[in-house]
């Protein structure tokens, strides 16, 4: 069954095409449209860009590369 609650709409689009409205219903809920999203551990956003997922793994990372250094 699905929970209404955690379902989003994303749309992967070129940046330079128009953005076009399109509503999603389910058992008379609508499904909210979101330009970027959290998918098995990483953030992906509309246009399949990286950027937002490196911003979150690099502190991460250099957290983990002090932790060994010590």
């Amino acid at each position: 069954m699905l929970n209404i609650t955690k379902i989003n709409e994303i749309k992967f689009t070129p940046k330079t095409t128009a953005h076009v409205l399109l509503v999603i219903y389910y058992k008379d809920n609508v499904i909210d449209e979101v330009k970027s999203t959290i998918f098995l551990g990483m953030h992906i956003d509309n246009h399949m860009n990286w950027k937002n997922c490196v911003e979150q793994i690099l502190p991460k990372l250099g957290a983990a590369c002090y932790s060994i250094r010590k």
